[in-house]
């Protein structure tokens, strides 16, 4: 049933919208008997004037909350055009969008009950504490990302993760390069154990041994930022081994090894090959050499998050999953060895 709109009701009542808006908003004054033709109209239409209106008529917020835990203090690209796919489906049905920037170690924000007639996660983990909470509480939410394997319900939009660093992996094996340092995400969330899943995939591709030592994971203890994360991993690890290749999590990191490598003085790309799990392409394209990424495309994860979760509150039938395949960009920061 197609949702009443103020010109349906102003067309019945022969009033302008502008007197409609009025007699609800009473920023202006409306004679008695025009208010009462209009309510009179507007109930009979069964006409929702506003948002609150709305919300108490169908006992619903018209809230999305959107649960994004970050390391970092300021947004990623990534990160806000996630936002700008979720707000963007979100506001196409009538539903605003209430962030909460929780961070990775603060298991109390899981819990809080927010006034949101559902709830899009990221950054799923295994054995994710918030996923039993939501269902615990009967809470409707999608994951952005994959969740747990001995998860069989919850509802997910994802890259197809493995198959994207597979094909990384290949690009740089077949460049030459065997010494690959993989700076993963955070330990225990299934996007790293996916990605490390894709590049084992293809030195056994390639029937070249894969050695677990040169998959490093981030760690906020250890960590202030992912910039920082690229930079102490790479002075800590060319101590020990040359790597002529290095995969990093984020652009974010891939801006601390390259600051690393300034330090070091090995140059990019010819000491040292960098691909970025991610794409920021003013970043990507400013940064000398510009850098060879992978395009996630976000705003599209966060479209259809929104859209499976807003299917689901309305009681229609949605896909349990949704995968986004990325796409490989190359540009200078690789080097055939």
């Amino acid at each position: 049933m197609a949702m009443v709109t103020i010109g349906d009701v102003a067309k019945a009542a022969g009033v302008s919208k502008s007197t409609v808006s009025n007699v609800f908003s009473k920023k202006r004054p409306i004679s008695k008997e025009v208010t009462n033709r209009v309510l009179e109209v507007a109930a009979q239409l069964n006409y929702v004037p506003n948002h609150m209106a709305r919300s108490l008529a169908t006992k619903k917020t018209m809230i999305i909350g959107l649960k994004m835990p970050t390391l970092d203090y300021e947004l990623s690209s990534f990160e806000t055009k996630i936002i700008d796919g979720v707000v963007k489906k979100c506001s196409e049905q009538s539903y605003r969008v209430l962030l909460d920037r929780i961070y990775e170690n603060d298991e109390t924000s899981f819990s809080s009950h927010d006034p949101v007639d559902g709830v899009i996660l990221l950054n799923p983990r295994d054995e994710d504490v918030r996923i039993r909470q939501y269902k615990l509480s009967n809470t409707p939410f999608v994951i952005i990302g994959r969740p747990d394997e001995k998860d069989n319900d919850t509802k997910y939009v994802d890259n197809n993760n493995t198959e994207m660093v597979k094909e990384v992996g290949e690009y740089l094996i077949a460049n030459g390069h065997t010494d690959i340092l993989f700076l993963n995400a955070s330990l225990h969330m299934t996007v790293a154990e996916d990605r490390k899943a894709g590049l084992k995939k293809a030195y056994e591709n390639y029937g070249i041994p894969f050695q677990e030592d040169n998959v490093v994971y981030n760690h906020q203890n250890r960590f202030k930022t992912t910039s920082d994360y690229g930079y102490k991993s790479l002075l800590e690890k060319n101590k020990e081994k040359k790597y002529t290749a290095i995969i990093a999590d984020t652009d974010r990191v891939a801006l601390g090894v390259m600051r690393a490598a300034r330090e070091l003085k090995i140059d990019i790309p010819n000491d040292l090959s960098l691909i970025a799990l991610s794409n920021n392409e003013t970043l990507a394209r400013e940064i000398n050499p510009r850098l060879t990424s992978t395009e996630l495309f976000p705003e599209k994860l966060g479209e259809e998050a929104a859209s499976i979760l807003i299917t689901t509150l309305h009681d229609d039938l949605s896909p349990r999953s949704k995968i986004i395949p990325a796409k490989l960009v190359i540009r200078d920061s690789c080097k055939k060895l």
